[in-house]
């Protein structure tokens, strides 16, 4: 076992860079599904906000009466916060399938990129919630080896473009698994001899 250790600096100019990447936008409809969401969260939000108003009223009513409109319209504002965030936030989501890896990018105020690469996938699931089947979409999750909980989740696909998606990282990952299981045997093979 004759490996020579080699520690060369790499040249980052020359490496390819993350945001010359095209990324996807997800379907026009995943829209509808944020919007549905959200207008239920703010049903929650208004609904919790008006709760003051059930209290009875005592002597001292117009502060109270001050206290519950201010609860109120700070729910308000807070929900049309939430819509305007949410809706802008799904333009901005999008991700690329390139040759080794697959990214995904998110956030309005605070940006992320998630990049797994291919031989990291353990597997690959598809996610259709009630909302989503309705608008005709899903959710598909990469799992890496040690996470528990989803690695990377694109949301507001289509059916057809998750299950390309998927095959296509499947494939990818398949040589591998090969290469590997042949390599290990080839070394059983040769230490038996």
């Amino acid at each position: 076992m004759n490996t020579t250790f080699s520690n060369q600096q790499i040249d980052m100019a020359e490496r390819p860079v993350v945001d010359a990447v095209s990324f996807q936008p997800l379907h026009i409809k995943y829209k509808r599904v944020v919007l549905i969401n959200t207008i239920i969260a703010i049903f929650f939000l208004l609904l919790l906000g008006a709760s003051g108003f059930y209290l009875p009223l005592s002597e001292k009513s117009s502060l109270l009466l001050e206290y519950k409109a201010v609860v109120l319209g700070g729910s308000a504002f807070f929900s049309l916060l939430l819509l305007g965030l949410n809706m802008a936030g799904v333009s901005k989501k999008g991700y690329a399938v390139r040759e080794h890896d697959i990214v995904y990018k998110s956030g309005l105020l605070s940006q992320k990129q998630t990049t797994i690469p291919f031989n990291r996938v353990q597997h690959v699931e598809i996610y259709e919630g009630v909302l989503l089947r309705l608008f005709g979409l899903c959710r598909i999750e990469f799992f890496t080896a040690g996470g528990s909980l989803g690695d990377l989740k694109i949301p507001g696909l289509p059916l057809v473009e998750a299950n390309k998606i998927k095959n296509y990282v499947i494939e990818q990952v398949l040589p591998q698994v090969n290469d590997t299981v042949e390599k290990t045997s080839n070394d059983h093979l040769n230490n038996e001899e």
